[in-house]
């Protein structure tokens, strides 16, 4: 058959290059550059390989994965013969009782699936009939119920065993039926089987004849006297009918809103091969939990394949057991950052980072500069993985707040500040100590260095600092240092270095001691004076672990 060849574009089709490279397999491909060749027998069968990706990729956080894992525990307790089923036990199992039954077997989306695995079961039917186990009373307890909770528990087991068996036996559609909704519908929605009026209750199919069989007619039409060309590969097309309505935050309804066109005319239109690319978008991303990331690295496809690749694997792969504490921007850094792989390029070309969020794309360009900084930054970086905040119904991630300004070319004054206040003021709910607030200010160093609006502090003197910090604090009353903080910081927030140095006089007079020379340097300039500082300060009131492993009670 026919061989057909794509090329990158733009971030969107170079996305949609990517997914459709995940599918079908880098192995099964011709890339040259820019260029991308297979042949048309590839399409035979690949609406089954686009879910079958989709599947695989993010299999242990669909609903159907939580359905069938609870498996491995039964079968756990029956070897066992209960002897290790506890009150532990007891509410995992009504827990997952209660999300089976009251939410998974009856969703909307996986009732229209049912008649396509076995149309004579009825598992929402299923679900009705399930009902929590071994509820104790005030003042019973376990151990007293045991024997009759054993009991009903094995009885639930036989019921549990035939929803999960018929489960996984419909694994095709109920696992695409999660990914249609909570991977696939980020990138694209509206038509085929994110049609709200679409009549064909196969999925597969409606992909199929949405994207595949057009395909394979546009390659045997003759287009010898077409008059129209494809927006994005300006291949000839015999009509304008296909556009990029279908796509989020990106194409419209040409047909309902032409005023969106250059003089009410529309004058853009794909062909069906560039749609189907489009349609794989999804597949190119990696998702968490609705936020997604691409990384157009696109010197060549090969690269642009590879980056998004490390991007999916720290994400997906490495951190499978705690994806909701998975950062998008922390695989982003790692996949860039890795000094093990070929960063030849790195050090030539800025790289274009497309970030999906709250239903919306946000760009940044990751330039030379701001790649040095991550490099020099990495451990740092690393120590405030899990660090964070939380402000009213908003949680704030450090590593998340500190790649998102970085990326910004801002400077983390006003978070170091933030953090740092909202310690010695014995804040709750602050997940960190002041350690980590030290590593921001490390990374903030490493940031004005590079932007050339501070070069004359070395990360020897900032320890210096710090210690001198500790030493004072060491030396200080211990009832006046909670005013000596207000007033530092206050300073430091108004850059009110007049005020600051009268604070540091007053305390180093108050203890009978001379200031260290290195408040001289204050009077730089505004960054070295706070870098100079919040580094006093850091050490003037860290470190503050109450436990092993740091920090307050709110860190355990």
């Amino acid at each position: 058959m026919r061989e057909i060849e794509c090329r990158t574009g733009d971030w969107l089709f170079n996305a949609g290059l990517v997914g459709f490279l995940n599918i079908v397999g880098k192995e099964n491909v011709r890339i040259e550059g820019q260029s991308l060749f297979f042949n048309a027998a590839l399409l035979d069968g690949f609406e089954e390989s686009y879910f079958a990706y989709f599947i695989k990729a993010y299999e242990k956080t669909l609903s159907w994965y939580k359905i069938i894992s609870y498996k491995e525990e039964m079968e756990r307790h029956r070897e066992a013969d209960f002897s290790d089923f506890d009150e532990l036990s007891l509410d995992r199992l009504n827990d997952y009782i209660a999300n089976v039954a009251k939410y998974y077997l009856k969703s909307s989306s996986y009732v229209s699936a049912y008649p396509l695995i076995d149309a004579t079961k009825d598992p929402v039917e299923w679900g009705k009939n399930l009902a929590k186990v071994g509820q104790l009373k005030k003042k019973e307890t376990f151990e007293e119920k045991r024997t009759e909770i054993i009991q009903n528990v094995k009885q639930v087991y036989v019921q549990l065993d035939e929803i999960i068996d018929f489960c996984q036996k419909g694994k095709k559609y109920l696992a695409a039926k999660n990914v249609i909704y909570t991977v696939i519908k980020n990138g694209w929605n509206g038509i085929s089987f994110l049609n709200p009026q679409t009549k064909e209750k196969d999925c597969y199919i409606d992909y199929r004849t949405n994207f595949v069989d057009p395909v394979l007619e546009h390659l045997e039409t003759d287009l010898e006297k077409a008059k129209f060309n494809c927006t994005t590969c300006n291949e000839p097309i015999k009509n304008m009918k296909l556009d990029l309505s279908f796509m989020n935050e990106t194409g419209f309804d040409t047909a309902r809103k032409t005023s969106h066109v250059w003089d009410f005319n529309n004058d853009i239109a794909v062909c069906p091969m560039c749609k189907l690319i489009y349609s794989c978008v999804p597949a190119g991303f990696t998702y968490v939990y609705g936020n997604g990331i691409f990384i157009n690295d696109s010197i060549n496809i090969d690269t642009l394949h590879a980056v998004n690749k490390k991007v999916h694997n720290e994400i997906l792969h490495h951190s499978t057991d705690n994806l909701t504490s998975t950062s998008p921007y922390r695989a982003l850094i790692e996949a860039i950052t890795n000094q093990t792989e070929d960063k030849r390029h790195y050090e030539l070309a800025d790289i274009q980072v497309v970030r999906y969020e709250n239903e919306t794309y946000r760009f940044n360009i990751l330039s030379k500069r701001a790649l040095k900084i991550f490099r020099e930054s990495k451990e740092a970086l690393k120590t405030i993985q899990k660090c964070g905040l939380k402000e009213g119904n908003l949680n704030i991630n450090f590593y998340q707040e500190t790649v998102r300004r970085l990326m910004n070319n801002e400077n983390l004054f006003t978070f170091i500040h933030k953090t740092m206040y909202l310690k010695v003021t014995n804040v709750s709910n602050t997940y960190y100590h002041m350690g980590h607030v030290g590593a921001l200010l490390s990374i903030n160093t490493n940031f004005l260095k590079e932007i050339e609006a501070m070069t004359d502090i070395s990360k020897g003197q900032i320890w210096h600092i710090n210690k001198c910090g500790t030493e004072f604090k060491k030396a200080y009353p211990e009832n006046k240092l909670s005013g000596f903080n207000y007033k530092i910081l206050n300073a430091l927030k108004t850059n009110n270095r007049d005020a600051f140095m009268d604070i540091i006089l007053n305390s180093y007079s108050y203890l009978g001691k001379a200031i260290p020379d290195f408040f001289l340097k204050a009077f730089t300039n505004d960054e070295t004076f706070k870098t100079v500082g919040y580094a006093f300060m850091v050490g003037v009131n860290g470190p503050l672990e109450n436990n092993e492993n740091g920090g307050n009670k709110d860190e355990e």
